[in-house]
């Protein structure tokens, strides 16, 4: 985890009444931090929870960190919600989703690696998945043929994708445009929300940065299935031949 502060704590206040608190330590890694993606992907869910009709939703979480302000709101405000990551997080992410009182009713905590596309099929089953949620995941650009292809995994043309991204990071800025280019062979993609990172909630804001949340719908579930029947397939002959 890292991080040579002390505990801190920082909440969200959702409309019903219920407030989302995750824990902290200043300068912790990239996967244990409240980023601002996080905090404006739970204002939106809250803002939209009835048009979007959560309630009725089974949610999954990709690379939800340790401090997932979206994963617990979503918890409060979906049918079920699944959180996962590493498996060095899951163990505090199981906290966070116990100390909110959702584990095991209304939320659970499992590890889904996007470079083990095997094991991800082995576990998920995209029938089972109305919504995906993803927050700040578009940061080290390794990682996002990995990501596209776990969501090519999961997802099918009716599955209501919602990834919020910031623009900027104090020491770093991602490349958004090229991951755009990435994914876009595969998914329609619309902004629906746009927000200043300064007062969200987040400790990490960026002064003049913004949370951007967009929709993302998959245009055909066959060319999905190719892709990730290819990745598998490189997959296999690398490991055959290592």
């Amino acid at each position: 985890m890292g991080g040579s502060g002390s505990i801190e704590t920082v909440g969200f206040d959702l409309s019903n009444g219920k407030r989302v608190e995750v824990e902290f330590r200043a300068g912790a890694g990239l996967g244990f931090v409240p980023w601002p993606g996080t905090f404006a992907l739970a204002n939106y869910l809250d803002k939209n929870a009835e048009e979007l009709e959560l309630s009725s939703k089974t949610a999954l979480e990709l690379g939800s960190g340790s401090s997932t302000i979206s994963g617990l709101a979503a918890g409060h405000l979906c049918k079920f919600t699944t959180l996962t990551d590493r498996p060095e997080v899951i163990q505090k992410l199981g906290d966070a989703a116990s100390r909110a009182g959702l584990l095991f009713d209304k939320v659970d905590v499992k590890v889904l690696d996007w470079g083990d596309l095997d094991f991800t099929m082995s576990c998920f089953r995209p029938e089972n998945i109305d919504l995906i949620i993803m927050t700040d995941v578009v940061y080290y650009d390794m990682l996002w043929k990995p990501l596209l292809h776990t969501l090519l995994l999961l997802s099918r043309t009716t599955t209501m994708i919602l990834w919020t991204n910031c623009n900027a990071y104090p020491k770093f800025k991602p490349d958004i445009d090229a991951f755009l280019k990435l994914i876009g062979e595969f998914f329609d993609v619309a902004i629906v929300d746009d927000i200043p990172q300064s007062g969200c909630g987040s400790p990490s804001e960026v002064l003049g940065g913004r949370a951007v949340t967009r929709r993302l719908t998959l245009r055909d579930e066959e060319e999905a299935r190719e892709a990730v029947d290819q990745a598998l397939a490189r997959d296999c002959a690398r490991r055959c031949f290592v």
